[in-house]
């Protein structure tokens, strides 16, 4: 699931503890809009360490969830891109 998350925060420390927190779960989009492309149990997670690093009376943060029928929706001008994994393969080799 592709998550974006946005986040309107005044103080500039709190600010950049979020980004910093963020980047370790997707990639900015924007410069307060990240996507993250995490499951369910990873995405409870950066919600539960979200809370500890926000002052609800004052930060605006929210996710936005995805799924792969929304993205193909998605529109974007410029340079814009949605950010994704990439997609792999595993090559093994027999002995």
């Amino acid at each position: 699931m592709l998550w974006v998350v946005s986040y309107d925060i005044p103080n500039d420390k709190r600010r950049r503890k979020v980004a910093e927190l963020l980047k370790g779960y997707g990639q900015r989009a924007q410069y307060s809009v990240f996507e993250c492309e995490i499951d369910e149990q990873k995405c409870d997670q950066l919600e539960k360490r979200l809370r500890r690093q926000i002052d609800e009376a004052e930060d605006d943060v929210r996710f936005y969830a995805l799924n792969e029928a929304d993205l193909k929706r998605v529109r974007l001008l410029g340079k814009a891109e949605v950010h994704r994994k990439a997609p792999y393969t595993i090559v093994g080799t027999s002995t």
